[in-house]
């Protein structure tokens, strides 16, 4: 049996970034377990600024797979999400983190690490899915 696929935002990239012992954790366990986790393309776009500071970063998207086969209906999928999600009070629409979760519905899984739980929920409500958020 395969094991479950997951899906790393922004949040989780950072918190590779500063070093997070948790986010080491959770990714070693995944990679034991046979996971290859998936980082949108956007998320990449999003985060990435190159140079020495980044070094950690690169070393570990070595270890991942850069999603990037996005159609034009998982972009209006991802807009009709901004639309449709009760986002949390003084939270504005972001397409990356629709995408993300447009992201682990073409793998399908519900498993996404962020650092923002409550809008990425928003967004897989949006498409009645309850996602199984971890929080970094």
């Amino acid at each position: 049996m395969t094991p479950p696929q997951v899906v790393y935002d922004s949040g989780a990239l950072i918190a590779v970034e500063r070093g997070s012992a948790e986010m080491r954790y959770l990714h070693t366990h995944w990679r034991a377990a046979g996971v290859r986790p998936v980082i949108p393309g956007p998320v990449l776009a999003q985060v990435w600024r190159g140079g020495p500071r980044q070094c950690r970063l690169a070393e570990f998207m070595k270890q991942c797979r850069v999603f990037l086969d996005f159609k034009e209906e998982d972009y209006q999928r991802a807009g009709w999400m901004l639309g449709q999600a009760d986002l949390p009070s003084k939270k504005r629409p972001d397409a990356v983190d629709a995408l993300v979760v447009v992201t682990a519905v073409l793998h399908r899984t519900d498993v996404i690490v962020t650092s923002d739980p409550e809008d990425i929920s928003a967004y897989g409500a949006a498409l009645g899915r309850k996602l199984d958020l971890v929080r970094v």
